[in-house]
């Protein structure tokens, strides 16, 4: 004659059992490794490698064969559910590129405002008219992030270290249409470089003439 099963024992039994089936169900939800370096993944908006890496403990803030972070990669190519993934799993929102570039920087230099808002949502550093002479400098000409720096307080007469305005930079570049943004936007157009010598002198100087033609028409001098 079977004996009869003990509630206690019978308790353990389907503890046992729940136990197994749990470990069973994370063992087939567990994702793979990951089959692509971080670099490759970032590079190429994998956002499922990327999860993997994430799984798996990749150091989100290790540096990339380019130099650059993972965030810093995402920020410049615009991939914003990457940003937002990176951020929430501790990546650094300021650190720098041996450049000096923050990705809120970089988001900026490529035009990606939207990266840039999302960044700034996260408390990210933010010093506008270095950025404005910075986008300047690398010879930017995306209107949007040109009104995302002044919308903040960018001052369009700052200087940077050899006493040039963001304007006298885009005029010694030959930069029409960052020279055009900057003048729609109230750049004084007859300021002076360091040597005294004005912007419309300048631009004659470098033989520009569409950028006389801008600068004239906006009464320089």
């Amino acid at each position: 004659m079977n004996a009869k099963r003990s509630p206690h024992r019978l308790r353990l039994i389907r503890a046992l059992f729940a136990a197994a089936l749990l470990s069973l169900v994370a063992a087939c939800s567990e994702p793979d490794r990951p089959s692509i370096t971080l670099y490759l993944a970032v590079q190429r908006g994998d956002l499922d490698q990327l999860e993997r890496h994430l799984y798996w403990g990749t150091d989100v803030n290790a540096v990339l064969p380019n130099g650059q972070y993972p965030l810093h990669v995402a920020a410049d190519k615009g991939r914003i559910i990457m940003v937002k993934t990176l951020l929430k799993h501790g990546a650094d929102i300021d650190r720098l590129t041996n450049e000096g570039d923050s990705a809120l920087d970089l988001a900026i230099l490529a035009g990606r405002t939207q990266i840039a808002e999302v960044l700034l949502a996260q408390d990210a550093k933010l010093d506008p008219s270095a950025l404005l002479l910075k986008l300047s400098t690398a010879g930017g000409t995306d209107r949007d992030s040109l009104r995302f720096l002044l919308e903040r307080g960018a001052d369009l007469e700052a200087r940077n270290a050899e006493g040039d305005t963001a304007l006298l930079i885009a005029i010694r570049q030959d930069n029409h249409r960052l020279a055009t943004h900057l003048v729609n936007a109230g750049a004084d157009v007859n300021v002076t470089a360091h040597d005294g010598q004005s912007a419309l002198a300048l631009a004659r100087s470098l033989n520009t003439a569409e950028l006389v033609s801008l600068l004239q028409r906006f009464g320089a001098r």
